[in-house]
């Protein structure tokens, strides 16, 4: 269980959201998730672009240096480019509650195998006592799905916190050659959905059979030697999640060059650390000078002046 703690109250004077821009686009994006005061008070009015009918409406929610680098070094928990900002007061307080903002709002989130290798305490609950309690309000689960993706399934920790906390609601989603892996090594009550090699073999009793096994682990197996996206997400689609948050930048960058990323909640610390430090994608095959997305800005927020917060909208060609 995520202890009274971890599901902290932070207090809207600690966060403190300053709204700098905001674009008319805003106006067409009538889709409210839930009626929260806090969101209200701290972020503004928070409404998406209506859900797509094949897929899940994705959102990512990162946080980097300004010249783009996810982590030191020296140091890669993702998290101290927010921390070591020896300037922004709270503005990594502000960052965190962002994240678990768009939590509360999702159906889902999905994290990658090498953030649970990384952190051992990592889960996708809503660390925020006022934000679990609103989605509890407006009939939503206290925690969303938490769905770990892995190429071969070789690096998820089958030991990890995640597989020992039975209010976590569990998926993995993972390609034909890491199934006989998983089944060997995971120790919860699961099953298996798949191998589906395309869109055409989800059918009413596949969803079926998902909705009658929330407590066990479902594994979703599409793709041969990696996950199929495409299929992926409309199964997650047609099993009912609408709002899916992204929490692993290169998955993260995958989905952007598929097409399948909708909108990019980016904050700026503003420390610069350059080098060969980790960036975005930098696993992924980067785009051209020819074909490259776009995208437009939303809406920006701050802190201070060492801490921005903006809201992407991805354009593609």
């Amino acid at each position: 269980m995520a202890t009274k703690l971890e599901k902290m109250l932070m207090l809207e004077k600690d966060i403190k959201l300053n709204k700098i821009y905001e674009s008319n686009d805003l106006k067409d994006f009538s889709l409210k998730i839930m009626n929260c005061e806090k969101i209200n008070k701290i972020y503004g009015n928070l409404t998406f672009e209506k859900a797509h009918e094949d897929r899940p409406y994705t959102f990512t929610s990162l946080v980097t240096s300004i010249d783009g680098r996810i982590a030191f070094s020296d140091a890669p928990q993702g998290p101290l480019i927010s921390r070591k900002n020896n300037y922004a007061g709270n503005g990594g307080l502000a960052d965190w509650w962002i994240l678990n903002m768009l939590r509360s709002v999702c159906d889902a989130v999905i994290l990658g195998a090498g953030t649970m290798k990384a952190e051992s305490d990592y889960t996708c609950h809503v660390f925020d006592q006022d934000l679990e309690n609103a989605r509890i309000k407006n009939n939503l689960n206290p925690v969303p799905w938490n769905i770990i993706t892995s190429i071969d399934g070789k690096d998820i920790p089958f030991d990890h916190r995640m597989f020992k906390e039975s209010e976590i609601p569990l998926i993995i989603s993972s390609s034909s050659k890491a199934l006989n892996h998983i089944k060997e090594n995971i120790n919860n009550d699961y099953i298996v959905i798949g191998p589906l090699n395309s869109k055409e073999d989800i059918n009413n009793t596949l969803i079926e059979k998902m909705n009658n096994s929330k407590n066990k682990v479902i594994i979703i197996i599409t793709g041969k030697n990696a996950p199929d996206s495409h299929v992926l997400f409309y199964l997650l689609k047609k099993f009912g999640i609408d709002r899916l948050l992204i929490e692993t930048p290169s998955y993260m960058h995958y989905l952007v060059s598929e097409k399948l990323m909708d909108e990019l909640f980016f904050n700026y610390s503003c420390l610069y650390i350059g080098g060969k430090a980790l960036t975005i994608g930098q696993y992924g095959k980067e785009f051209t000078s020819e074909c490259h997305p776009h995208t437009k800005m939303l809406s920006i927020h701050s802190h201070n002046d060492h801490f921005f917060y903006f809201r992407h909208r991805l354009i593609y060609n």
